[in-house]
């Protein structure tokens, strides 16, 4: 067994929970009906780092790509604001981004050209039926109510003249396009990816759930016992319910039990892999479950309004204090 590959073809995994089959749901739907007004209904997207904003956006355009016969037409054109984090570099990127599958008829881009109605024309005739802005919030960021509003006006020109819905993805802070009134109606469509939670019992369950789904893309004949609380508690202990930090953890543990040739993973490959990734915090995975102290997402991060240098832009997501596992199982 080519042990990498295996571990590649896990991180690749993809686990369409509930409220994400929802959010798939709505961009679906957006597609099937753009055609119905001028007017286009868009939606928003947003979550903290780590929610699996990008897997989740990265999985609708495979899964789309893969129904799609014809290989001319691209009905969903992926992109993220450009390095330079300004609108014409932005859109040069997104008439790039549809030259990478076919557009071979743009090769240089002339600066004073008008980019969007040279994207309008692209996007027509490439056929595309959704636009998904991944981080979007970044070029918002240090930009006046003005230039927010010029940003949002020469989208909007876009999708209506292209009749093209867009997804727009990023940081809880780009929701800022809602504050120009034609976007918030537009916007009426806003989702939020959120870390997982033990302490409500329906979210316990949510997050118990995904790990099942995950436990089933092991390559083993029997499935690891992922939610089994001798391993569910502590991985939440050490992530504190978040995505991306809950898939590296297995990953890592998945290659050393392939390593050592063992039939599953278990608390011990945990905890190998846990003290190897972070030295410097206690070992959940060996502590007693009186011991254990667990910490939710109590507010998102949000944009700082006092912020006297760059650095402090942002204000990282707030948590709850650690909570004794006694107690939070004590809830009803």
């Amino acid at each position: 067994m080519d042990i990498m590959a295996t571990a590649t073809q896990f991180s690749l995994c993809y686990i369409e929970h509930p409220y994400v089959k929802g959010v798939i749901d709505e961009l679906d739907k957006l597609r099937a009906r753009r055609l119905l007004s001028k007017d286009q209904q868009c939606i928003l997207i947003t979550g903290e780092a780590g929610t699996g904003k990008s897997a989740l956006i990265d999985h609708y355009k495979a899964k789309v790509l893969a129904s799609e016969l014809n290989s001319r037409q691209i009905p969903v054109l992926l992109t993220r604001i450009s390095a330079k984090r300004d609108l014409d570099s932005t859109l040069v990127q997104m008439l790039h981004d549809l030259e990478l599958f076919g557009t071979s008829q743009y090769k240089r881009w002339g600066f004073a050209t008008n980019l969007e109605q040279k994207l309008v024309d692209a996007l027509k005739r490439t056929k595309v039926e959704l636009i998904i802005i991944n981080e979007f919030q970044e070029i918002l960021e240090y930009k006046s109510k003005q230039e927010r509003q010029a940003i949002g006006n020469s989208l909007k020109y876009i999708s209506e003249e292209a009749q093209v819905p867009i997804a727009f993805v990023g940081m809880p802070w780009a929701v800022q396009i809602c504050e120009d009134p034609q976007w918030a109606s537009r916007l009426i469509r806003r989702r939020t990816l959120k870390h997982f939670y033990f302490k409500d019992i329906d979210e316990r369950g949510y997050y118990l759930s995904y790990l099942k789904g995950l436990a089933s893309r092991m390559p083993f004949a029997v499935p690891p016992d992922l939610a089994t609380p001798a391993i569910a508690i502590p991985l939440f202990a050490a992530t504190n319910g978040e995505n991306r930090f809950i898939k590296e953890l297995l990953q890592e543990a998945l290659i050393l039990s392939l390593q050592q040739q063992d039939k599953t993973i278990s608390l011990a490959h945990l905890s190998v892999v846990y003290a190897s990734m972070v030295p410097e915090q206690p070992n959940v995975f060996e502590l007693p479950f009186e011991q254990l102290k667990l910490t939710e997402v109590e507010s998102p991060s949000r944009i700082n309004s006092d912020m006297k240098t760059v650095d402090q832009l942002t204000i990282g997501p707030k948590y709850t204090k650690p909570m004794a596992l006694n107690d939070i199982l004590s809830l009803k």
